[in-house]
């Protein structure tokens, strides 16, 4: 498929939709890609992933399976 072709087809495609928070949520990413700006992290979440980084520096993190464990007890309950 070309880049025209794809174009059109997404064109197509977003012309059916009808939900406005759709709509802004795709405009902010189509702003995003072709403002060439990136994501700004907010004080909070920069918070957070230093966080998440001294955990994981400590080994207190769960593997995958640990977790989905701990997820499907929990759902039991």
């Amino acid at each position: 498929m070309t880049v025209s072709e794809l174009q059109n087809d997404i064109i197509e495609k977003l012309l059916t939709i009808k939900d406005k928070t759709t709509l802004k949520l795709f405009k902010e990413m189509v702003h995003a890609h072709t403002s060439g700006s990136l994501y700004q992290v907010s004080e909070s979440e920069r918070s957070l992933i230093s966080e998440s980084i001294e955990d994981y520096k400590k080994g207190s993190v769960l593997t995958s399976d640990s977790a989905f464990k701990r997820t499907g007890e929990w759902l039991k309950e």
